[in-house]
């Protein structure tokens, strides 16, 4: 495809093939403690209209699953999402379970930007719909709506506490009134709480955070403008009148309890972390200047995004931002166990040259795994090694384009050597192409 849009270029072009494959060739030797699906999911369109208005975050999703048990790597498959959509484009039947969609456009959107497990059941998301329920072979089941009680959007970027094993999210409608809510989904997989949040618009929020006792919501200057869906462009435009605040309210709260607290123009999709500091917040970001500036096709050709944290004093009526690394990086992880609790440790990748990144909190330092010349490093997944308490024992998975091979390695690290070589690497007989999210699912999660 002939065309000067970075997003359909080099490994960000989409793979025309759906494959499943057992005979995955290995590097070195797989932990034992290892049993389960790394899943990863991105855009892969079908058909592209036209490249020059393509953008990135529209693109049919399309899931990834790479099979680990008892040291082998057992397979290998990919899977489209199926909206109706994308049924159409491959000459399918659409996949019908009743469910109808929430998004007013068209007949559902394909969830390309994150893939989770939740009470026994796999959800690929996207922020403007309901989830899809795919099968453990990541066959389309369809949309799900928690038995009728959903009939908004559900975030790409859940958050579970693990404590009580219940599924926070939210949801944006562009539009709304309201414009956001909030919700809780429990251990079982019942949808036990909806709250409506008042912000001032139809901004993109992508993503949110926990603490042990707040939730903290994120009204940033990208906004929905209904002329861009006429000019066949991405909907969403950086809005500086719009002007920037977070909200801190108590997680048995509702809207007249959020406190917004006022702060300097920027962007952020996603947070590493929140934890509670006494009255005060602390949120560790990816944090851009601007957004959709100069780069109207995807995140990366604005300003260069660095780990920021903002320590929230909702009594004060201040944030205060402090830099804690200028590298360029996104896709901000810690380990879940350790979701909306202190975190010492996370992980990232360096937007500059491919290689995953450790952060020391702690001691304010930041450790490099190289990832070898021209590999380029998707979000590291943290697996946690069985009977260790310590916050990084255990290996990050990542999904490293090669472009040697023109295909895709999946590398295990260990994450206390991490400026080692991978202790395994899975070399995949196909090429993944860059996207956004995944999750380690164990074969206990889905028994």
């Amino acid at each position: 495809m002939a065309t000067t849009n970075r997003y359909l270029q080099g490994n960000y072009a989409p793979v025309r093939d759906e494959r499943t494959e057992t005979r995955l060739q290995v590097t070195g030797t797989l932990p034992d403690a290892l049993n389960g699906t790394l899943l990863r999911n991105g855009p892969n369109p079908v058909v592209v209209e036209d490249p020059a208005t393509y953008h990135w975050f529209t693109g049919a999703g399309m899931v990834h699953g790479i099979e680990l048990r008892d040291g082998r790597a057992v397979s290998y498959r990919n899977r489209w999402v199926r909206s109706a959509e994308v049924s159409r484009q491959l000459g399918e039947e659409p996949v019908e379970n009743g469910v109808p969609s929430v998004f007013p456009i068209g007949d559902g959107v394909s969830g390309n930007t994150h893939v989770v497990s939740h009470a026994g059941r796999i959800f690929a998301l996207v922020e403007v719909e309901l989830p899809t329920e795919l099968s453990p072979t990541l066959e389309t089941l369809g949309r799900y709506d928690f038995g009728g009680k959903l009939r908004s959007s559900f975030t790409a970027h859940p958050h579970v506490d693990p404590a009580t094993g219940d599924m926070h999210f939210v949801g944006y409608d562009i539009f709304g009134p309201p414009w956001l809510r909030y919700h809780v989904v429990d251990a079982t997989g019942t949808l036990v709480r909806s709250e409506d949040i008042s912000i001032k618009g139809p901004a993109m929020i992508h993503d949110f955070c926990i603490t042990e006792s707040q939730v903290v919501f994120f009204d940033l200057p990208v906004v929905f403008d209904i002329e861009l869906v006429d000019k066949g462009g991405f909907p969403f435009r950086w809005t500086p009148e719009y002007g920037a605040r977070v909200g801190v309210m108590p997680r048995s709260g509702g809207d007249t309890d959020v406190v917004w607290v006022e702060t300097e123009n920027c962007y952020v999709y996603h947070p590493l972390n929140a934890y509670d500091d006494g009255e005060r917040v602390v949120v560790d970001v990816c944090r851009y200047d601007t957004m959709f500036v100069r780069d109207v096709n995807g995140p990366f050709g604005d300003s260069r995004p660095t780990l920021w944290r903002w320590t929230i004093d909702p009594v004060a009526g201040m944030v205060k931002q402090q830099q804690l690394d200028d590298r360029a990086c996104e896709f901000p992880r810690v380990p879940d166990v350790i979701t909306g609790r202190p975190h010492r440790f996370g992980y990232s990748v360096s937007i500059e040259d491919g290689d995953l990144l450790k952060h020391d909190l702690e001691r304010g330092t930041t450790e490099a795994h190289p990832t070898g010349p021209g590999r380029v490093a998707g979000e590291g997944v943290f697996v946690p090694a069985p009977d260790s308490s310590d916050e990084d024992a255990g290996w990050l998975l990542s999904v490293v384009y090669d472009p040697d091979r023109a295909a895709s390695d999946v590398i295990v690290v260990n994450a206390q050597e991490f400026d080692r070589a991978p202790v395994a690497t899975v070399h995949l007989p196909v090429r993944v192409p860059f996207g956004f999210h995944g999750s380690w699912v164990p074969d206990r999660a889905l028994a």
